[in-house]
């Protein structure tokens, strides 16, 4: 077996920075400018602008010692990235450190990063005089930062690129996200193909379904799991399942476990599991699967949601091709089985 559960506190744990408990400051200043560093062209247009051509990242101390900053190098004017846990800024700590960098750099543009204060500020005299000593302030949100790191971790030519950062950003992402730092819309429902019935079997007598383990970043963080039956298998196996199955979507199953598994250990992640029968189930799982290494989801007992199933032409912008790694959340699939 490659992994263990890891809890904390109780709760399931599944990104490292959240194993670390809430973060300081100072850890996750440091990660948003580790990221910076490493993809620039992608958190430019959050955090500056279009003509900003940045040449260094620094992570400075404070003079206070026991927080820091990030300052971005551009070729035109420093850049100062204030970021903070929740919505309360230290306006003469700020000040303090804006008007040493405008000292030794020149007049500096000012972001903030945070939960949202730019809709609960109150600017007194303190910001008046950071105002005047700086471009901005100009804010901006962890949601923002997390759909960077979103988009990033999409592109397979980032982990290409380094393969290091790109898991930084997930993980980032994934924390910001259990952390309540980020509103982003997160994965609810993951969308795959079904179209042979040792699959079919699979989901209906064991609750698994097995693919590729290239799918593993698009299959975690989902909630639920919910296959798209073809045509194929629409009338099939009607032993395992007590109506018949129409092509669409009409079953839905809650995600207990996504794993990437070795082939030689699928039998005793299975066994470990608790799934009836871990022999068969092994057997179906490696069926036709010649790779070294399989994606497994452990899934709760097949709900029957939709007597009409959902087909792909109800589906906004899926088009009428395979399903592909698909997620979309609950609101889609009800608005599309009443369209």
């Amino acid at each position: 077996m490659n992994q263990l559960p890891l809890k904390r506190s109780g709760e399931t744990v599944t990104a490292f920075l959240s194993s670390l408990g809430s973060l300081r400051e100072t850890r996750l200043t440091a990660t948003l400018g580790f990221l910076v560093s490493r993809f620039p062209d992608e958190f430019l247009p959050v955090i500056a602008d279009a003509k900003a051509r940045l040449t260094s990242v620094l992570v400075e101390e404070t003079e206070e010692g026991n927080r820091y900053d990030l300052l971005l190098q551009d070729d035109r004017r420093p850049i100062i990235i204030e970021a903070k846990l929740g919505l309360r800024q230290n306006p003469n700590q700020l000040l303090r450190y804006v008007k040493k960098v405008r000292k030794t750099y020149g007049r500096p543009r000012l972001v903030i990063v945070d939960v949202g204060s730019a809709k609960v500020q109150t600017w007194g005299e303190d910001y008046a005089k950071i105002k005047s000593l700086v471009d901005g302030p100009h804010f901006v949100t962890w949601t923002q930062i997390a759909g960077v790191c979103r988009r990033i971790v999409s592109l397979k030519k980032s982990f290409a690129r380094d393969r290091i950062a790109a898991s930084v950003a997930e993980d980032l992402e994934i924390h910001l996200e259990e952390n309540g730092m980020s509103t982003s819309e997160r994965p609810e429902i993951y969308l795959r193909d079904m179209s042979t019935t040792g699959t079919v079997r699979l989901y209906f007598r064991h609750c698994i379904y097995k693919c590729q383990p290239e799918y593993i970043r698009s299959a975690r963080g989902n909630l639920y799991f919910a296959p798209y039956f073809t045509k194929r298998v629409k009338s099939t196996l009607e032993e395992d399942v007590l109506s018949p199955i129409g092509e669409g979507i009409s079953y839905i199953s809650r995600v207990k476990d996504v794993q990437v598994v070795e082939r030689k250990q699928v039998r005793d992640y299975l066994r470990a599991q608790k799934i009836k029968d871990p022999k068969e189930a092994a057997e179906l799982t490696l069926k036709h699967h010649r790779m070294p290494k399989i994606l497994i989801m452990i899934l709760g007992q097949p709900q029957l949601l939709f007597l009409s199933p959902i087909t792909k032409s109800k589906l906004k912008g899926f088009g009428n091709g395979a399903m592909g790694a698909r997620s979309c959340t609950l609101e889609s699939l009800l608005n599309a089985c009443h369209s």
